[in-house]
């Protein structure tokens, strides 16, 4: 089993706003079998509730999710939107960060939830990688520069 899959990555994504974002990346989850039906409208409710933007170095990021009960098997997407996309910043209600990249996780274990955070972080503070993903010209690019995050499926 791979948290990767080159069809869950979207380069220069005609989107404008982070609920559809989250629509667009949920519709491809369902369609390859790692989500079900409902997922996308709980990740967009949750987003308003707990926003999960972050001012990375140099690059926001942000990173959708909800609940596993909507999971049928781990992952991670990427949406690179062709403009930057305004999420609210975690931890904040009112405070707005315009993310360049958007890191959707689908995790099904809590334990596992906490190991993909941890390597998130990291990313988050790569300002060179964040802006070779944001930069990456195919999919098998933004794969190579992900490629740790695999390792949080034996976690």
């Amino acid at each position: 089993m791979k948290l990767l899959d080159e069809n869950l990555i979207i380069l220069n994504a005609d989107v404008n706003t982070a609920e559809e974002c989250i629509r667009l990346i949920g519709q491809l989850f369902q369609e390859y079998g790692y989500v079900n039906e409902g997922y996308s409208d709980a990740v967009a409710a949750r987003e308003k509730e707990y926003p999960t933007g972050l001012p990375g170095e140099g690059i926001a990021i942000a990173i959708p999710h909800t609940n596993n009960k909507f999971v049928n098997k781990p992952c991670v997407g990427v949406v690179i939107p062709r403009q930057p996309v305004s999420f609210g910043v975690m931890g904040t209600k009112d405070d707005r960060v315009a993310c360049e990249v958007v890191i959707p996780m689908v995790i099904k274990d809590s334990k596992m939830q906490i190991t993909m955070l941890q390597e998130m972080m990291k990313i988050i503070q790569d300002g060179a990688l964040l802006k070779k993903i944001r930069e990456a010209k195919s999919k098998g690019e933004v794969l190579e520069y992900l490629h740790n995050l695999e390792d949080c499926i034996t976690c």
